[in-house]
């Protein structure tokens, strides 16, 4: 689900990504982060530089670290997205209508700078299901309590730059709420219960409790028709739970001298309830057989469409519950929030892709809408089962030639293991070098480790270490397998760049582009070239709708089946922009594929590996400096 923006300040952003990236910075690079031209970095950089926050030279910018925090408070004071806020936050809590004249001497801004912002916060709001209504010179919020309290947390999610909302942040946005009281009594009564909370259901609980109570201090309460849910309960609940929920607001009814409506307390056990995290050893938990049978679906779903095998029974029993609490949860309109989505889209797009296909399969099959959020949340559970996959894929095979007189071969061969259990697998122990020849291996061997002996070896590559495994052996087998594993994956990803990205399927503009648009020139090319059928621009579209395949300045589109009849890629670099969605109005580089599933294995690669070369800035900045199709090409290669 798309999200409207606010307003961003670009010049805040540059100094927060200065302070948090040290070292020097081109305003090539940075241009690419921010998503501005290079001219205005330098605007930006000059007044940074003015007022002693960042330094500049030939290198680059780099942050000035004995202004940084004098600077980052001045700025924030300053900033556009501080102002749109102010203007949100009293929408819900002023009882009355907002005066635009009043609000113009508020944020010191004119009458017209005021009516853009609103006009900004009145898309913002639509979807959350509010409305911005105007009566002469008075502006209001109209919509259910529920839907306010939706966009407040909102609000509070996008001021955190995607990261932990915690309890001091939450301190700040609630003065009025005794919120260190609160934290306290979530923590004994957990601990009481044996209740487990990790972090996100911590901060979650708490978010929500410290909303209703600022609310319900302020005279709004939500009503029977705000809440559907009103009338339900969430299956599988614990005793453990219930009783823990209404413990707590009872609690924070007498720390905060206030009275719930039963509307109130309800709602808020629901809350509670979604958002506690189960384990077994906390807690006692079923799993009903159609979600046992549904997580079963969706592992295999994930291994036809992406070569990637989950089938690790602790992965599958824990992924299941979380299956069974997302699916309560979206039947019940609620979304739990993770402040961690843009970083894992753009930190691990194969996890992520993992987790949109996913999300997508239990859309068709349960009937439910999954939004970003919660697609995060399945990439956050399924990461290392991922991970670990495609390391084991990735493990060199390595023979061991060692003297058939070397004692404690066994213990030997164990400790070499456990020291690049990460990197390799140790297949067949032998003792003449004849038999790398004669013998036949379960898989193509990678390297050898020669033990005590310095025999020449024409046909594999190897390294020579002694039985002891010292320092300078464990360097000797690491660099080899570094140079192995590199020049691989090197020779591979030009091959499939090679084959599946041919010349005329590279474009240079340096027009304003517009995504859609794009995708229909796109696909007329590729139709016409017989690789993709008739309607592929609307397969990327709803694959979009799905969630964005954009992560920064990169975007690679795709379709959710893998349905060209062969496979191409085609690669658009836009310096002045495309125009993606409504949160991104600035991709320079597309890098969109057309998959026949018979190239899945092909398709993965070439993803994970662009995904890694451009999740750095400079790399992306290197690559926007290509003018042809073999520039590019060779440039990309060089970066993996």
């Amino acid at each position: 689900m798309e999200m409207c923006p606010l307003r961003k300040n670009h010049k805040s952003e540059l100094l927060v990504y200065l302070q948090n990236n040290p070292g020097w910075h081109t305003s090539n690079e940075l241009a690419v982060v921010i998503g501005v031209s290079q001219r205005s970095i330098k605007r930006y950089a000059k007044d940074l530089i003015d007022s002693t926050a960042i330094l500049g030279s030939e290198k680059g910018y780099t942050i000035n670290q004995q202004q940084t925090n004098q600077m980052n408070k001045n700025e924030s004071l300053n900033s556009d997205y501080g102002s749109i806020k102010r203007v949100l936050m009293n929408e819900f809590t002023q009882k009355e209508g907002l005066n635009i004249y009043d609000l113009s001497s508020e944020l010191y801004l004119s009458e017209s700078t005021v009516l853009k912002l609103i006009k900004e916060v009145k898309e913002y709001v639509l979807q959350f299901g509010l409305q911005l209504s105007q009566s002469g010179d008075i502006w209001r919020l109209n919509g259910s309590e529920m839907n306010k309290r939706k966009l407040i947390s909102d609000i509070l999610y996008r001021e955190s730059r995607q990261t932990f909302i915690g309890k001091d942040s939450i301190k700040a946005s609630f003065p009025d709420v005794d919120v260190q009281a609160i934290s306290d009594s979530i923590n004994g009564l957990a601990m009481e219960s044996n209740i487990y909370l990790n972090t996100f259901d911590f901060n979650n609980i708490l978010l929500h409790i410290a909303i209703s109570t600022h609310r319900t201090k302020n005279g709004y309460q939500p009503i029977s028709s705000d809440n559907k849910v009103l009338s339900d309960d969430v299956s599988g609940s614990t005793k453990q739970e219930k009783k823990f929920g209404t413990a707590l607001i009872t609690s924070v009814e007498k720390i905060s001298h206030i009275q719930f409506s039963d509307e109130e307390k309800h709602s808020l056990i629901l809350i509670i309830q979604f958002s506690i995290t189960r384990k077994h050893r906390n807690l006692e938990d079923s799993i009903t057989p159609n979600t046992a049978m549904l997580v079963d679906k969706l592992i295999k779903y994930v291994n036809t469409m992406l070569n990637i095998d989950l089938r690790v029974l602790n992965f599958r029993e824990q992924f299941a519950i979380h299956i069974q609490r997302l699916l309560e949860r979206s039947s019940h309109g609620y979304v739990e929030r993770n402040p961690m989505t843009a970083r894992i889209r753009k930190s691990s797009p194969i996890i992520y892709e993992c987790a949109v296909l996913i999300s997508n399969k239990l859309e068709e099959t349960e009937d439910v809408d999954i939004e970003d959020d919660e697609i995060a949340y399945i990439a956050m559970h399924i990461g290392n089962a991922v991970s670990e996959y495609i390391n084991d894929l990735h493990k060199l095979y390595a023979v061991i030639l060692i003297p058939d007189y070397q004692s404690d071969l066994e213990n030997f061969t164990s400790q070499l293991g456990r020291l690049f259990s990460q990197d390799i697998v140790i297949g067949q122990v032998i003792h003449d070098p004849s038999e790398l020849v004669e013998k036949k291996f379960p898989r193509s061997v990678d390297f050898v480790i020669q033990v005590n002996t310095e025999t020449p070896i024409d046909t594999y590559r190897y390294t020579n270490i002694t039985q002891f495994l010292t320092q300078s052996d464990y360097k000797k087998v690491g660099t080899l397998i570094k140079e192995i594993k590199h020049t691989r994956k090197k020779i591979n990803f030009t091959n499939n760049l090679e084959k599946f990205f041919p010349k005329q399927n590279f474009i240079v503009s340096q027009e304003k582009l517009n995504r859609d648009d794009l995708f229909i020139q796109i696909s007329s090319i590729l139709e016409k070239k017989n690789v993709v059928k008739v309607g592929f621009a609307q397969k990327l579209i709803a694959r979009e709708k799905m969630s964005s395949t954009a992560f920064g300045s990169i975007a690679i589109p795709h379709s959710l089946e893998m349905i060209a009849l062969r496979t191409e890629g085609f690669v658009v670099i836009a310096p002045n922009g495309i125009d993606w969605n409504s949160d991104n109005h600035n991709v320079k580089m597309m890098f969109l594929l057309a998959v026949n599933e018979t190239n899945k294995q092909a398709y993965r690669n070439i993803f994970d590996d662009f995904s890694q070369i451009t999740v750095e800035p400079k790399n992306i900045a290197i690559l926007l400096k290509s003018k042809t199709h073999e520039q590019f090409i060779n440039t990309l290669v060089s970066l993996l």
